[in-house]
């Protein structure tokens, strides 16, 4: 009996020994091994180049970009960035911000094989924030194909390249979305805190610091849609960037080249609203106090068009060519719509009466 009881005991011990065994290893096949050496090995790391239709048309896109650092006897006075126009030849036509250049008697443009060379502006224009550099390079460069601003959409993604913040981040790309188009920016030229001028922009959502200015915005097609230009910076405004659309860029660079300025047609006269008259100045003029309409004539340039047509200061300008003006902006868009050469029909009032003059823009 003793054998057998000791025979049970043995055969028990055994057999919990072998499911001992078996726990473990089967512990050892589930559980992972913190080990360093095995946890490396177990990682696995991606061999696949990424590319996508957005890297394709950056690397398509970056050499047409340049940096410009505009200096004023001998120091840097800042820096923007601009975009290849055409190039004829070794010449380099670039377009840039007026802002950009404006202050400097030197621009050094570099490139994004990194050489840099001295250039010389062509022309600038104040009014619409552009202007326009030559320079002779030694090497091939590629101009932006010229997209149509006027097909641009709500919600087309765009891309924005340049050097924001300075040369040091030349090349940075940013992208986003048209957020709106015909947007209708104040501008003032003079800097004497009121606004001179409306200009058309694209509204864009892609990031455009300092830096950026004068640099392009990109469709999809690697098109130049726009020239990068400014932004609202407030600490509670995101994504605010504004572009010049390349249909209204075009005209101006274009006069730039073939001129150095451009050229737009003179009336003659300078214009305040009404409702900048005390009344005490209405009634010396003869303007009634009721009277909402019209600009008032503050000054006329001899032997201009207005001078001519008999307009006097004092006059109320009512309409031109057919349009009500209420606002300097808006007669200044009137006008610089037209060319030099064209007629247009000028209604004023002069001494409480209405008249009506022809008179050929110069």
């Amino acid at each position: 009996m003793k054998r057998f009881v000791t025979f049970i005991l043995v055969a028990l011990l055994g057999w919990n020994v072998l499911l001992t065994i078996q726990v473990f290893q089967l512990k050892q096949e589930t559980v992972p091994q913190t080990d360093a050496t095995t946890a490396t090995n177990n990682i696995k790391q991606a061999s696949v180049n990424v590319t996508s239709d957005v890297t394709k048309l950056v690397e398509q896109s970056e050499n047409k970009v340049v940096t410009i650092t505009a200096s004023s006897r001998g120091q840097t006075i800042g820096t923007g960035s601009g975009a290849i126009y055409k190039v004829e030849d070794k010449t380099v036509y670039i377009i840039t911000n007026n802002h950009v250049v404006e202050n400097g008697d030197v621009m050094t443009v570099t490139f994004a094989n990194g050489k840099s060379v001295e250039s010389e502006i062509v022309g600038m224009d104040k009014l619409t924030d552009l202007a326009l550099l030559k320079l002779k390079v030694d090497f091939q460069a590629e101009s932006f194909i010229m997209g149509d601003s006027s097909l641009v959409k709500k919600g087309e993604y765009v891309i924005a390249m340049g050097s924001p913040l300075g040369i040091e981040y030349q090349g940075s790309v940013s992208g986003g979305l048209i957020s709106g188009v015909d947007r209708r920016m104040e501008m003032d030229i003079d800097n004497n805190g009121v606004a001179d001028w409306d200009v058309n922009v694209l509204q864009t959502d892609a990031a455009i610091n300092p830096g950026n200015s004068g640099g392009p915005l990109i469709n999809m097609a690697g098109e130049l849609i726009g020239i990068n230009s400014m932004k609202i910076s407030d600490e509670s405004v995101e994504g605010f960037g504004f572009a010049l659309p390349i249909n209204e860029v075009l005209p101006i660079i274009s006069q730039l080249e073939r001129n150095g300025k451009v050229v737009r047609p003179i009336l003659g006269i300078s214009v305040a609203p009404l409702e900048q008259l005390s009344p005490f100045e209405r009634a010396y003029l003869g303007i009634s106090i009721q009277q909402d309409e019209g600009l008032f004539i503050v000054n006329v340039s001899r032997n201009s068009p207005a001078s001519r047509a008999g307009i006097q200061v004092g006059d109320v300008l009512l309409a031109f060519d057919g349009k009500k003006v209420n606002d300097v902006k808006q007669f200044r868009q009137y006008l610089y719509s037209k060319k030099v050469g064209d007629k247009v029909t000028l209604v004023y009032e002069h001494n409480g009466k209405e008249k009506t003059k022809e008179v050929t823009l110069k």
